[in-house]
């Protein structure tokens, strides 16, 4: 009876550690994936720290760049952010380490934004000084020049007249084209049906320069080199120049567009690739070519 009850006692100490056992395993478990999940979220918050730290190495890349800045502060503190994320990257994320970068990156950004609003303030300091400087400068250039008006107005008028008779063609286009009994101008490229040459530019606005008559010379040179048109020659300062027609307008400082149309010298024009120039006295100003097949 005795031998019964002892036996009975022990099967039920073994039940009792058989849970135990099963219980102590599911809270080891449980354990495990708690600890997986935390170290999960740490490495992902590491990753959003480092991100961050990155971003303002580039920013301060950029800033240091655009004003070409060497040996500063803004370069200490990137070079400082930059072995932060050296360090980081190395150790692995713990809830204390985290909390700590965390306070850095804070610390770090208002750093940031006070160096940059140091260095723009800086650049428009200097701008500003700059500015003064020419002021200055500008003002002993017009007192030396009180004592010597007179050739202080013949420079400024020299330079007037230069800038004045400084015109340019843009747009410049030639075609060949039909004459119709109209009157009527229809572009054509075969050189056995055209009757002229067309050659068309803009002369764009000029503030700068003075309104009144002006003249600028167009040369049409045909394959064989030959100059169409009038083909005669004008002289600038030594530069001849062989024309085919010339531009008379009246120049009101507005845009202006120009034709001129060049007749046949002989039976046809040739067949292939024409030079067109146009000229303001001796200087080039615009030039194109096209062909007639």
């Amino acid at each position: 009876m005795d031998n019964q009850k002892s036996g009975n006692g022990i099967k039920i100490i073994a039940g009792i550690l058989a849970v135990l056992l099963v219980v102590a395993g599911a809270f080891a478990v449980k354990l495990y994936n708690q600890e997986k999940d935390t170290k999960s979220q740490l490495t992902k918050e590491k990753n959003v720290v480092l991100s961050d730290l990155k971003e303002m190495v580039s920013k301060y890349d950029v800033v240091i760049e655009e004003n070409n800045l060497k040996d500063t502060e803004l370069n200490d503190a990137r070079d400082r952010i930059q072995k932060l994320i050296g360090d980081i990257d190395a150790k692995d994320a713990t809830i204390a380490s985290l909390g700590k970068y965390r306070a850095e990156v804070f610390k770090l950004r208002n750093e940031r934004d006070f160096l940059f609003a140091q260095n723009d303030s800086l650049r428009g300091s200097n701008q500003m000084l700059a500015m003064r400087i020419d002021s200055t400068t500008y003002e002993l250039e017009v007192q030396r020049g009180v004592g010597d008006s007179l050739a202080l107005e013949n420079n400024a008028l020299a330079e007037r007249v230069t800038l004045g008779s400084a015109l340019a063609a843009n747009k410049l286009r030639a075609v060949g084209v039909i004459e119709r009994s109209s009157g009527k101008l229809v572009e054509n490229s075969n050189n056995r049906r055209v009757d002229k040459l067309r050659a068309c530019y803009t002369v764009p606005q000029n503030r700068l320069a003075e309104a009144g008559d002006r003249v600028l010379y167009v040369q049409i040179i045909d394959p064989s080199g030959a100059t169409l048109g009038e083909n005669k020659q004008v002289a600038f300062d030594g530069k001849v120049v062989n024309y085919s027609a010339i531009s008379k307008f009246y120049y009101e400082n507005t845009a202006l567009d120009i034709c001129e149309n060049v007749g046949k010298t002989t039976k046809d024009f040739l067949e292939g690739k024409y030079e067109v120039n146009v000229f303001d006295k001796g200087v080039l100003i615009a030039q194109t070519s096209f062909s007639l097949k």
